[in-house]
């Protein structure tokens, strides 16, 4: 499938769970988060930590975080071209 399908594919699938291949054999799956000329951007969920934390106590109770749980980063973006995809499915996502 040439690159040109693949983007009317993204697009028609936009904010859905997705798994793209790649040309170097890589594997991805995610949300579809944008979709331009060259380019689909998946959303990728993660269990990264982010770095930075609020410093004072008073801030964790704000936010709703308390000492030792810390707020988990969601998602990573990758942005994979149109033209290294070799495959893009739909895959089932429950919660």
């Amino acid at each position: 499938m040439e690159a040109n399908n693949y983007q009317q594919v993204a697009w028609s699938c936009m904010n859905k769970y997705v798994g793209v291949t790649t040309t170097d054999g890589q594997s991805h799956d995610g949300f579809i988060a944008h979709v331009d000329q060259d380019f689909v951007t998946l959303a990728i969920p993660t269990n990264e930590m982010f770095q930075g934390m609020p410093a004072q106590n008073s801030t964790y109770r704000q936010f709703g975080f308390h000492p030792g749980f810390f707020p988990r980063r969601r998602f990573i973006q990758r942005r994979v071209p149109f033209g290294a995809i070799t495959a893009l499915f739909l895959l089932p996502f429950f919660i």
